[in-house]
């Protein structure tokens, strides 16, 4: 479902939600890596020729110019996503403190990563952060950015919910039937340039500026408590730091 508001909505003097976990080390780690990684494969032409290995230099060269604009493109994606996912948790702390998010969701190699999971009176939801420019097109479970085929957004996201709902059940069984009957799935995007067309997607998607407005109607059936709320959000922490 693609959402549209015309509306604003105000925010006066509400105690600010509890941000549980701040995160960023998914990402943080990633682009440290792939800066490594750059630096090694540019650095290691260098090395040779100042050894006195001028065949083993060329190759290396050769090598490094293959192979650095996709390390560069990663880096470039990596920081990206790191900016949108701070631009998520910064439109999401106009919510009160009925609300905890839990950000870079870690829940073991088999379940992966999840970029924010938001508690609260919107119950529990899997967020997926996209900062994608340009023409984004998507059908069903299929998805095109810039007129080329790319893995499904929705897939992802959908399977980050089934994790933390099937992580925080083993802790909380009690809630199997209630709090975590269903963990809903929003895609966010968060590129002022990117332009969405959406047809019956498998998940919510929403440019980052109608992301509290989805949060808010949700939040209309009154789904999860306070105390409750942090009791998840402290059981997907602890999950990630096992």
């Amino acid at each position: 479902m693609c959402w549209h508001f015309h509306s604003a909505v105000l925010w006066q003097d509400l105690p600010a939600m509890r941000v549980v976990q701040v995160g960023g080390r998914y990402l943080a780690g990633r682009e440290q890596r792939l800066w490594t990684g750059l630096a090694g494969v540019l650095l290691a032409p260098v090395v040779m020729a100042v050894t006195g290995n001028t065949v083993l230099a060329l190759a290396t060269a050769v090598g490094a110019i293959a192979v650095a604009p996709e390390l560069a493109r990663r880096l470039r994606n990596t920081r990206n996503g790191r900016l949108g996912e701070r631009i998520v948790t910064d439109a999401l702390r106009r919510l009160s403190d009925d609300y905890c998010l839990v950000n870079d969701v870690t829940l073991g190699a088999r379940r992966g990563n999840v970029d924010h999971v938001l508690i609260g009176p919107c119950g529990v939801v899997a967020i997926e952060t996209k900062r994608l420019a340009g023409h984004i097109r998507c059908h069903g479970d299929t998805w095109w950015a810039k007129g080329y085929r790319r893995n499904s957004i929705s897939k992802q996201v959908n399977a980050g919910a089934t994790a933390v709902r099937y992580s925080l059940m083993e802790r909380h069984p009690e809630l199997r039937d209630s709090a975590l009957r269903w963990v809903e799935s929003i895609i966010v995007f968060t590129h002022p340039l990117c332009r969405l067309e959406v047809d019956r997607p498998k998940a919510t998607v929403v440019r980052f500026s109608e992301l509290l407005q989805v949060v808010l109607a949700l939040a209309e059936r009154k789904r999860v408590s306070p105390a409750i709320a942090e009791k998840l959000a402290r059981s997907l922490v602890s999950a990630g730091g096992k």
